[in-house]
């Protein structure tokens, strides 16, 4: 800070003193040692890094501030195609599922979709007034592992959070899959290139929710409403063609052959069922997402809930009236032909006229855009169990336009992978739909019950009550799920579950390690420095790597400052205290981020602390975490080579790793 001057005004007594600041640009000082950085403060440097500004700015916007985290909250207007397109869309290929089973026994049993839909609409009916009891009672957000995690335990929250992951995937790669289905229906030609356009398809999707929620609400709203419009018109002109007999049989559909092979039974009913279900996945995106809502958030989310299953009820009970009426027949086992909801479109608008083609090309892009509710709920998710510890910390950061960058990259190259895997079949991916949601429906409603008994405040037996239900019909809805498609691919959910709960256990088990025998205080007596130096330890959280760092920085210098770049002020401060209990006589500065940059504020912060003295040098301990396996580089030290890589070879710096191994 440069030294105050006293300025004299014309008037007797006008004098005010002014404290010259240059590195205001940069950061605004909110007390002492603390810091917040401004937007200048992670400005690009060299030619290189502004020209990657520029086209992320075009791809993704600017930046936005933590504060301004509320205006990108979400109306329920934007919040109903962003969380209920998945639940919306499914009544593109549920009916079709169903019918493809049924084919197993004859075309004739295609009379039993009308009833197995009913009763896929009164599971819905429960479950979604069961989660309206958990977005009442959880209004911070109430998703599946938080409800599990608090009333059932760590594994029975795992096992939640590993199925919803699983599950999350799978919607992308079925949903979009489908859309690219609804295009190759109405354009034929273009299905041999079906796999490299769902890739395409979901990259477009990962960009648009790169940009945040509120952009991508805005853009997924005209389609998802343009496809409401486009249901609600079949159906209504639909069924009056059916009550006034007009309503013509489809023709020119390709019949299946060949697959009459089994008896017509409680078995495959069973499974026409399971595949009806997927109707539902997605049903829990809105209790999840409570948080992205504006205020009142769970008044919103309620309303939002009740208007979505509505829709949803609707929507799948038309379908499968019509497909019923007209005698449509579903895409073959490979899933290759033209979809049911294609042939009800055909048939019920006469053709392939205008109205048709908004139908399908509407159904294509409420499929593809169905995606978003994964990568609204995937990186949501993953941060609370970064947060937790279950996950690398990464996860738990946002980026410039507060989403949550790592969670949506790693959901679309999964997801891609499955699709190349699977050649893009929707068919192949459905038969591992369902039981994942439905494990996670399971775990939750019994969570709930078990909440209300211990809370046991106003109504809470009536809350219980509703909850338990929901609890036992969606188990009973895995079971029959695990049985009829186990062969289907099911096996495959029941061994990766159990890896991810495996795995996320393991990064639990690192990071609590890395934690042990903080409160061990410093027991070395330092020397006074020999040299006009200043030591500054970059500190990203607290742990054994740090304290030893400040260790290697006190016989360096007199003055050892400990700097921690923070994304929130109450995280700042109880880091503050913890670092003044277990290492007294260090200087902690905070450094707030609204921006969520970790690295180049504090880059910044050492460039203008070194200009007030630009005779001292400025020796950085970074401290590291040394690996000993290969995985360990995934989880600890990216910070610190960016930071290096910003400060070797300037000449007022020195930069020094303090590598730490654990011992077990």
């Amino acid at each position: 800070m440069s030294d105050p001057q006293t300025l004299k005004g014309r008037k007797l007594g006008d004098r005010r003193v002014v404290v010259d600041r240059p590195h205001a640009r940069y950061f605004r000082y909110l007390g002492p040692g603390v810091l917040e950085a401004k937007l200048e403060a992670q400005a690009p440097r060299t030619g290189y890094q502004r020209r990657m500004a520029t086209v992320r700015g075009v791809l993704f916007g600017r930046p936005i501030s933590t504060a301004a985290e509320l205006a990108e909250r979400l109306p329920i207007w934007k919040a109903l195609p962003v969380f209920s397109s998945d639940v919306m869309s499914s009544v593109a290929y549920a009916t079709g599922a169903m019918m493809l089973i049924l084919a197993g026994a004859g075309q004739t049993n295609f009379k039993y979709v009308l009833g197995l839909s009913g009763v896929v609409v009164a599971l819905l009916v429960i479950v979604t007034f069961s989660y309206r009891q958990t977005i009442r009672a959880y209004p911070n957000g109430g998703g599946s592992y938080i409800v599990a995690h608090a009333n059932l335990g760590v594994l029975a929250g795992l096992i939640a959070a590993g199925s919803l992951l699983t599950d999350y995937v799978l919607t992308v790669s079925v949903s979009v899959s489908s859309g690219v289905q609804a295009l190759y229906s109405a354009l034929p030609a273009i299905q041999p290139f079906a796999v490299p356009l769902i890739a395409l398809s979901i990259v477009l999707v990962m960009i648009v929710n790169l940009r945040g929620l509120s952009d991508s609400g805005t853009l997924f709203a005209s389609p998802t409403y343009i496809f409401i419009g486009s249901m609600m018109l079949l159906i209504g002109v639909g069924i009056f063609q059916s009550l006034t007999g007009h309503l013509h049989e489809v023709a020119n559909v390709e019949k299946l052959t060949g697959l009459a092979t089994e008896n017509m039974g409680i078995f495959l009913l069973c499974k026409a069922f399971a595949d009806g279900c997927s109707a539902m996945t997605g049903t829990e995106a809105v209790a999840n997402g409570v948080p992205a809502f504006k205020p009142v958030e769970w008044k919103n989310a309620q309303k939002t809930m009740i208007i979505m299953a509505t829709l949803l009820g609707i929507m799948f009970l038309g379908t499968s009236y019509l497909a019923v009426n007209i005698g449509a027949h579903p895409a073959g086992a490979a899933g290759i032909g033209e979809s049911v909801l294609s042939q009800v479109g055909r048939t019920v608008f006469g053709g392939r006229g205008p109205l048709y083609y908004i139908l399908q090309f509407s159904t294509m892009g409420i499929l593809i855009l169905a995606a978003n509710t994964s990568f609204a709920d995937f990186p949501r998710l993953s941060s609370i169990l970064a947060r937790d510890g279950f996950f690398p910390r990464q996860f738990a950061l946002r980026g410039e336009r507060l989403a949550f960058n790592s969670g949506i990259v790693a959901l679309s190259l999964a997801s891609i992978a499955l699709v190349v895997a699977f050649n893009g079949s929707t068919d192949r991916l459905i038969g591992l739909y369902a039981i994942g949601v439905f494990t996670s429906f399971t775990l939750s409603q019994s969570g709930m019950v078990r909440h209300w008994f211990a809370e046991r405040g106003p109504g809470w037996r009536r809350s219980a009550f509703i909850n338990g239900i929901g609890a036992v019909v969606t188990a009973i809805v895995v079971v029959v799920i695990g049985i009829s498609k186990f062969d289907q691919g099911v096996w495959m959910i029941i061994i990766v579950v159990p890896i991810l709960i495996a795995m996320m256990l393991f990064i639990k088990r690192e990071y609590a390690l890395e934690g042990v025998g903080l409160d061990v205080q410093p027991d070395i007596v330092f020397g006074p420095h020999h040299r006009s130096q200043r030591v500054v330890v970059a500190a990203q959280a607290m742990s054994r790597a740090v304290v030893q760092a400040v260790r290697v920085g006190q016989t360096m210098g007199e003055e050892v400052q400990l700097v921690h770049v923070t994304l929130d002020h109450v995280e700042g401060e109880q880091f503050r205290e913890r670092v003044e209990r277990q290492l007294p006589g260090v200087r902690v500065v905070l450094v707030e981020s609204p921006y969520r940059a970790l690295v180049r504020p504090f880059v910044r912060y050492l460039e203008v602390s070194q200009a007030e003295d630009p005779d001292r040098l400025t020796v950085v301990l970074l401290p590291e975490h040394l690996p000993r396996h290969w995985w360990e580089r995934l989880l600890y030290n990216q910070n610190v080579h960016r930071i290096r890589a910003a400060l070797v070879g300037r000449k007022d710096f020195v930069v020094l790793g303090t590598p730490y191994r654990r011992e077990s």
